[in-house]
């Protein structure tokens, strides 16, 4: 016989559960943000001239070190020749791109608002680099791994409705769904 689940064989979120989803959240959130300090705009620690790491012994610095390293050692041929061809000649302005998604997965954790919209973002951008870094000379690939998988655990778990203003702002869109708003079902989704 087939047993559907009903809110009484959910899992129970305890005390404990929720610090740990507060401090869990806190923490990767400011993971991201440390990341961004390393490749601040407008240069993103690169060279004048935007130069990326072409060879491992002769390596530039910031996120063109970083990009130049995903172009020798991406694990797919198609990523590093779409990084090659696309990201490194726009690198001026593709670093706002990466450096404001960066930015904004710290946000939506550390702020707990749209927490699950961040997760998204941030396992993105962590398949992304394990992909595109981890057969690199002295990568640890689990680094990424584990970075990705945290990023699928707050996409998969709303953490932003415990001490984050993912709790405050539902009821809000909760009203606003009631009304038939479709963009407010949208963000609902999203806390």
């Amino acid at each position: 016989m087939e047993k559907t689940l009903n809110s009484k064989d959910a899992m129970p979120v305890d005390a404990l559960g929720r610090i740990g989803m507060i401090i869990s959240r806190l923490i990767y959130g400011y993971l991201w943000y440390t990341q961004l300090l390393w490749k601040m705009p407008p240069t993103f620690g690169c060279p004048p001239n935007f130069a990326v790491t072409t060879d491992i012994h002769a390596r530039t610095t910031g996120l063109c070190d970083w990009v130049g390293f995903m172009v020798l050692y991406s694990k797919w041929p198609l990523q590093a020749s779409l990084v090659k061809s696309l990201v490194v000649p726009n690198l001026a302005w593709m670093g706002w791109l990466i450096w404001l998604m960066e930015a904004f997965v710290a946000v939506t954790l550390i702020f707990g608002l749209f927490t699950r919209l961040g997760g998204l973002a941030a396992l993105a951008q962590a398949i992304n680099l394990y992909i595109g870094v981890t057969a690199g000379p002295g990568e640890w690939y689990w680094t990424y791994g584990m970075l990705s998988i945290l990023g699928l655990v707050f996409l998969a778990v709303p953490t932003g409705r415990v001490f984050g203003l993912d709790g405050w702002l539902r009821p809000y869109l909760q009203a606003a769904v009631d009304k038939g708003n479709r963009f407010a079902k949208i963000l609902l989704l999203l806390t």
